[in-house]
């Protein structure tokens, strides 16, 4: 019987498949998460394989395509809670250690050491990343997938930023992130959000049976195979034994929006009106809130 990813339970739901991808949304009526049925198909495995084979240079232009103003705000805003909520004696009389998992380029951890006063490091599958971690912002990243590493209560709190709708088994990273944290540690995770906008838009799949699944391909994809609601995030941290857990939605568009818009390949004359018209309802506020800020202890 098939069980949900995020509290574990059964009651969950197949919609039909896309009529351009064959994509099925699986949907969960206690939690109200979503994500795809099949998260291991080929296409998103080759997707994977892609990633880690990034250069230097592929994963500098990635992070080009990345809203400036989506970056530093939320990090200041992390690292403030992260200073705030650790036990006063973290760090045992040196700077608190921040891992951050998937660290990207490193930008996120060089503000958290120059600004925030913390011991940093993380991790990246690419080695281009790592290279460029290095090379950018004089950050040391360990190189594969938490696993692989051994990290033992050895840091003070962790950060995943748009990591967990990638990995393939969100227990196993979040159970890993729960034994590299020592006693009183803390997590904050950023995470794509299910919104009243993605449920009109899977409902419209699911009344045309598949055709018209323009919106949920795009926001249920290779990159992010499961959107969280805030019951369902909550609900899987409190099974594998965080506690404190606090989940907001966040109006944050990590892409351009052009990149956003020209990510759906639709014709070209209506990426710069509907780009146009996307950050015209960012910077009012009006637009969903698409991912969740979400704060937790080790319990």
């Amino acid at each position: 019987m098939p069980v949900c990813p995020a509290c574990a339970g059964s009651r969950v739901r197949t919609g039909p498949a896309s009529g351009a991808t064959g994509r099925q949304i699986t949907a969960c009526r206690d939690c109200g998460v979503h994500y795809w049925a099949d998260h291991e198909a080929a296409e998103r495995q080759e997707a994977i394989e892609l990633q880690t084979e990034l250069t230097a240079e592929g994963y500098s232009d990635w992070v080009d395509i990345k809203r400036e103003q989506a970056g530093p705000e939320a990090w200041r805003d992390a690292i403030a809670w992260i200073r705030n909520a650790l036990p006063k004696d973290a760090g045992r009389g040196s700077a608190p250690v921040i891992y951050d998992v998937g660290a990207g380029d490193g930008h996120f951890l060089s503000l958290a050491r120059d600004e925030g006063g913390f011991a940093v490091t993380g991790n990246e599958i690419a080695k281009g990343a790592v290279e460029l971690a290095k090379e950018r912002y004089d950050v040391d990243l360990d190189l594969g997938v938490l696993e692989d590493l051994g990290h033992v209560e050895d840091v003070d709190a962790a950060t995943l930023w748009c990591v967990l709708a990638h990995v393939p088994d969100g227990d196993q990273l979040l159970t890993e992130v729960r034994t590299m944290l020592r006693p009183g540690g803390v997590l904050f995770l950023q995470t794509p959000h299910w919104t009243a906008a993605d449920e009109a838009a899977v409902r419209v799949k699911d009344l045309t049976r598949g055709r018209v699944a323009k919106v949920p391909d795009r926001r249920i994809a290779q990159h992010h195979w499961i959107l969280h609601t805030r019951r369902s995030i909550t609900a899987q941290l409190n099974r594998l034994g965080f506690v404190d857990v606090v989940a907001e939605p966040k109006l944050r568009y990590t892409l351009t929006s052009r990149a956003y818009f020209a990510s759906m390949n639709p014709p070209q004359w209506t990426i710069g009106p509907a780009s146009w018209l996307l950050d015209k309802a960012v910077a009012s506020g009006l637009a969903p809130r698409i991912v969740l800020d979400v704060r937790a202890r080790k319990g």
